[in-house]
């Protein structure tokens, strides 16, 4: 039983017993609504409920509904009457129309007043099935009757033409309107690009129910779909050849055979024509001889004085390479000096101790060598201007380097009270270098790390992978983290050691010669210590002139 605010109630006359099925919001398989209009039991013994907005509704074996509404094709979710047809279909009356659903599939079809109906509006509960199979269903304007077995499915193919065409809004002459019609072909100025096509089916049943598909070959390939429109709008086509096809399409939207056709010919302006073209193609060699011819003369200027300036360029790199160097060996005169002076002075304080000083004599001896070395560059530099500066490479022993320069250095870092150790390996640590340029990284690795250390300086030296390497470290001022590079730049030196005396190239000439060896120079921080990373490959002869 429908009811209008109670869902389907239901009564079992041998039992006695009745229950109901309403609305639940929170179950999709409930009954779509409580107003209920209409109730249809079919031959499959299936419980069909037609409600008041909320569509058709099917109760299964489980107790579950399943629903029909418009997203599920029908026209409306107003359902008057549900009445069923010798065949097992179910048909409904509705507000916008008469539905037939296939129960098994849920595949809809609509009948409207373009099909022959009086109204697409129904009355309530207003149908009827006679023993015949037909059907009596009062509308709004009146009733109509009809026997869905004698209905014959409809397979003619309307044949479909191009009525008409407007060029910018303007009907085509008669002239235009032939070759339309007749040739099938025609031809417009690329200035009258914006057009529109008029179509229509030969059709005197539904008419309104006919939708067509069209395609443009040369701009869009594929078929666009149309329900009722029958004109179709085309801006600014580029000059070309297009293909227009037009077809009817069947109440499933698949095409029908017999598709119009209209070949559609674009002109270009007279700028874009072959000839034109020709011309360009003219204008455009002889404008690039003459550009080429230019670009010529201008590319030997330009090398000429590329010359000049390189030249010139030369000149400045190798004065400034003479003051690099003088400026150097100056820095490297200075830390000698320093080395002397440190045991001369303890030599005045002490001028008895002949055992004691006889340590301090042998360090003043080898930096006066090594003074005399530097002193010897100096007057080789004359030679350097010609022939470059010049690497010995030869195997030495780096261990005994870094332990004769850890011997100059302990009376330094004595008189600074700083607590100086250096770990060596036990066995000796060969490498091809050139031995003075070596001399030279660690007087300034060292030197650097006692002027600026606070209270201990170490130094460890190591061999893996095929690279020997020297690590120093320091507890002076922590070297920030975007200055751990610009440190090896000539002259540049921290704002915390600027009370310190220097030039800030000890580091710079360290990586300079580094370079030279094919090795690495680096410095980081941690644990509250600056660290200066050497390494050099050990087993690779290298052979420079710079």
């Amino acid at each position: 039983m429908a009811t209008s605010d109670n869902g389907v109630q239901w009564y079992r006359k041998h039992s006695g017993e009745h229950g109901m099925y309403t609305h639940d919001p929170r179950d999709s398989f409930s009954l779509s609504g409580n107003n209920v209009n209409t109730v249809l039991i079919d031959r499959a013994q299936r419980i069909w409920a037609g409600t008041e907005g909320r569509g058709i509704c099917r109760l299964d074996g489980s107790g579950r509904w399943r629903r029909y509404t418009t997203e599920q094709g029908l026209p409306s979710d107003y359902i008057f009457r549900l009445l069923e047809d010798r065949r097992g279909m179910i048909w409904a009356t509705t507000s916008r129309g008469l539905v037939c659903l296939e129960p098994e599939s849920g595949a809809v079809k609509i009948y409207t007043t373009s099909h022959g109906l009086l109204n697409n509006q129904f009355n309530y509960n207003s149908g009827f099935q006679d023993k015949d199979g037909n059907m009596y269903i009062g509308s709004v304007k009146g009733m109509i009757r009809f026997n869905p077995d004698h209905f014959l499915p409809d397979t003619s193919a309307a044949p479909v033409y191009i009525t008409g065409m407007e060029v910018r809004n303007m009907t085509m002459g008669p002239q235009e309107k032939r070759d339309i019609h007749y040739s099938k072909k025609i031809t417009l100025p690329y200035h009258k690009a914006n057009f529109s096509i008029a179509f229509a089916a030969l059709s005197f049943t539904a008419p309104d129910m006919i939708s067509y598909a069209y395609r443009m070959e040369g701009l869009d390939n594929d078929w666009i779909w149309m329900k009722s429109n029958r004109t179709v709008y085309f801006t600014d086509l580029k000059p070309g050849h297009y293909t227009f096809h037009v077809a009817t399409t069947d109440a499933n939207g698949n095409r029908r055979p017999g598709a119009a056709m209209l070949q559609i010919e674009i002109t270009p302006p007279f700028w874009a024509t072959s000839w034109a073209y020709l011309l360009y193609a003219l204008a455009i060699i002889s404008t690039g001889y003459y550009a080429i011819a230019r670009y010529h003369r201008q590319q030997t200027m330009k090398q000429k004085r590329r010359m000049e300036a390189l030249q010139l360029k030369k000149e400045k790199e190798l004065y400034q390479a003479k003051v690099d160097f003088l400026t150097n060996v100056a820095h490297e005169i200075n830390t000698p000096l320093t080395l002397i002076k440190g045991p001369l002075e303890e030599i005045m304080e002490h001028p008895g101790a002949l055992q004691e000083n006889k340590h301090h004599l042998a360090i003043m001896e080898r930096n006066t060598n090594r003074l005399v070395q530097l002193t010897n560059q100096l007057l080789d530099f004359r030679q350097t201007e010609s022939s470059g500066f010049r690497l010995d490479f030869e195997l030495v022993d780096l261990r005994k380097i870094l332990l004769e320069t850890y011997d100059n250095f302990r009376l330094p870092a004595q008189q600074r009270k700083l607590q100086f150790d250096v770990q060596l390996p036990d066995e000796e640590v060969p490498a091809w270098a050139d031995e003075e340029s070596v001399n030279k990284i660690f007087s300034n690795l060292f030197s650097n790390a006692i002027k600026y250390g606070q209270t201990k300086v170490e130094a460890k030296l190591e061999t893996a992978g095929g690279q020997v390497r020297l690590t120093v470290a320091n507890d002076g001022p922590l070297i920030p983290e975007d200055m751990r590079e610009r440190i090896f730049a000539p002259f540049v030196r921290l704002r915390e050691n600027e009370k310190q005396k220097g030039t800030g190239i000890g580091l710079s000439i360290c990586r300079s010669l580094t370079a030279l060896h094919k090795g690495e120079l680096s410095a980081t921080t941690e644990n509250g210590l600056n660290i200066f990373t050497w390494s050099i490959p050990v087993g690779t002869f290298i052979n420079l002139e710079n």
